[in-house]
């Protein structure tokens, strides 16, 4: 595109700026650019609305709305369980962009023009699905989608990001060829902010006084949700600054809504396990209820004590009950958050832990799963996994045992994995069946496949790592596989276990092949006597060689 400006601009700006005439030139088109952004916002708050880009038609909407339902569907193909949240989280959704796209495509025609936006609060253990449900949200609803850790912000960036800085990551989210459009594109379309550990910003009962870290936050969220006009750009940044020096010699007066974005038609919601040593929102639940004269039996009911025997099953089946569920705005305050927030967020919902059920379905009945991953990782090296139900039904235990939800199925099946994924890709091997025997004793199976002794595999790292040779007599081989299998582990595990301080041997300047006997691994202490008496000889041969000096 061909650009005409007028030679005596040019020639006014280098007299009174004292510039050549290149550094002139791109001040000017900077300038024009600025002045037509103020004057496009200007417009835009004038009318109510973004003026329409080249092409597009008048009081268009290119966000999709989607109805509750098909949201639902939606998740269900990706999130397993949680049906509570999954339902509140597509209510929110759907209604709020439903009414942004009304609001927009019939200006001025409707009573409400302020409408009252369905923030969500969402409770429960980590790892549940909170944050992959949003991400899959945001997916569908096509809107920039950010999700954030509370605990990287602050009040106003005392220590971390300010509050205001989410909107501006949000805008980075946004399609356009420049800042001015991304903004424009949140102005109209709106979008989803997901702020995870929301329940670390809660205000502890022991703090007197204001506390930044915490309630300063929650009041800097506050004003966001209830609609805030936030700078498009950080006014702190280096560029602002020296930007807004310039405008001050030249005179220019700032015009104060110039590049600005409400926060109005973004959709929060806040994410947090709510868990802490005193008082987390389970226990302020049933304390709550407690206090009411009642009790919760194992149907959910409440029971009036003082007319039913203590019950030991009634306790145990209580261990699963989700108390989440009971938590109304009161135990939320009572937890830490301020009382304008929760009010600010009126639907309140939450998640369930995961049972091993849970885990393998996650495994099997959802698209884009971990297990589909894997199958794609080894097929695109000419491998063909394949799982047995047993192989899931096993990751699921150990998964479900280490308390930390979904997530923990990736640690699991990377340590059962590992091994096969650099050994096996242009190997030649083409299949691999991923059995419940496997994945007990992944390096054994690992070992065996290749047709190579464990105890091979380990003196051949041991001697790569540290340039030593290790040669194990019959004697040493055949007392691992007895402890191998007396403590029901792979000889491989025993074999780190036993040989665990050979690692000294590196520092003794001990020369290759170091053999080594029964006696040594069954003396679990043996390398570390070693050691010590070689550091000892070392120490009388230096003060030795001292005196003689």
């Amino acid at each position: 595109m061909k650009v005409s400006i007028p030679r005596e601009i040019i020639e006014k700006i280098m007299r009174d700026y004292g510039v050549d005439e290149a550094a002139a030139t791109k001040a000017h088109l900077n300038a024009q650019e600025r002045a037509e952004e103020s004057y496009d916002q200007f417009m835009d708050q004038a009318f109510g609305r973004t003026r329409r880009a080249k092409g597009q038609a008048a009081g268009s909407f290119d966000i999709t709305v989607h109805t509750p339902r098909q949201i639902k569907e939606h998740l269900d193909k990706f999130v397993i369980g949680q049906e509570e949240y999954k339902r509140r989280v597509a209510i929110a959704a759907a209604y709020h962009f439903a009414m942004l796209r009304h609001l927009h495509l019939n200006p001025g025609q409707s009573k409400v023009r302020r409408f009252r936006k369905k923030n969500t609060i969402t409770a429960g253990p980590s790892g549940s699905g909170k944050t992959y449900c949003v991400e899959v949200l945001g997916d569908l609803m096509e809107v920039p989608t950010l999700i954030v850790d509370a605990t990287d912000y602050t009040e106003a960036g005392y220590v971390g990001k300010s509050a205001d800085d989410m909107i501006r990551e949000l805008i980075d989210l946004a399609p356009g060829t420049s800042r001015k459009e991304q903004a424009a594109f949140i102005a109209r379309h709106g979008g989803i902010i997901f702020i995870d550990e929301i329940d670390k910003k809660a205000k502890d009962g022991r703090t007197i006084g204001h506390d930044i870290s915490r309630e300063g936050f929650q009041r800097a969220v506050l004003k966001l949700i209830e609609r805030k006009l936030v700078p498009i750009d950080n006014p702190m940044s280096p560029a602002s600054q020296i930007q807004e020096a310039l405008d001050r010699q030249r005179g220019v007066e700032p015009d104060p809504m110039a590049g600005m974005i409400s926060t109005e038609k973004i959709l929060f919601i806040l994410g947090g396990s709510f868990e802490r040593p005193q008082d987390n929102l389970e226990t302020i639940v049933k304390k709550r209820l407690a206090q009411r004269g009642q009790r919760v039996d194992e149907d959910g009911g409440f029971v009036i004590r003082g007319f039913t025997p203590d019950d030991p099953r009634l306790s145990e089946k209580d261990k699963y009950r989700n108390y989440f569920a009971e938590a109304g705005a009161e135990d939320y305050i009572r937890f830490g958050l301020i009382p304008e927030l929760v009010g600010r967020s009126p639907i309140r919902t939450f998640v369930n832990l995961l049972s091993k059920n849970d885990l393998v379905r996650i495994m099997t009945d959802t698209e884009d799963s971990i297990v589909d991953q894997y199958l794609l990782e080894f097929s695109i090296f000419g491998v063909d996994l394949r799982f047995t139900p047993e192989a899931i039904d096993y990751v699921a235990e150990t998964a479900e045992n280490q308390k930390t939800g979904a997530r923990a199925l990736v640690s699991v099946w990377e340590g059962i994995l590992t091994g096969f994924q650099f050994e096996l890709p242009g190997s030649g091997f083409t299949r691999l069946d991923v059995t419940r025997n496997l994945c007990e004793r992944p390096r054994d199976a690992l070992m065996a496949l290749l047709e190579k002794s464990p105890f091979v595999h380990f003196t051949e790292g041991f001697r790569r790592e540290y340039g030593l040779e290790l040669v194990l007599t019959d004697e040493a081989q055949a007392y691992v596989e007895e402890f191998a299998r007396s403590a029901g582990i792979q000889v491989s595990e025993a074999l780190d276990q036993l040989l665990q301080g050979a690692t000294a041997l590196n520092y003794m300047s001990l020369s290759s092949p170091f053999e080594v006997t029964r006696e040594m691994l069954e003396d679990r202490r043996y390398f570390d006597r070693l050691f010590t008496e070689w550091h000892q000889r070392r120490e009388m041969e230096n003060q030795a060689g001292a005196k003689g000096e």
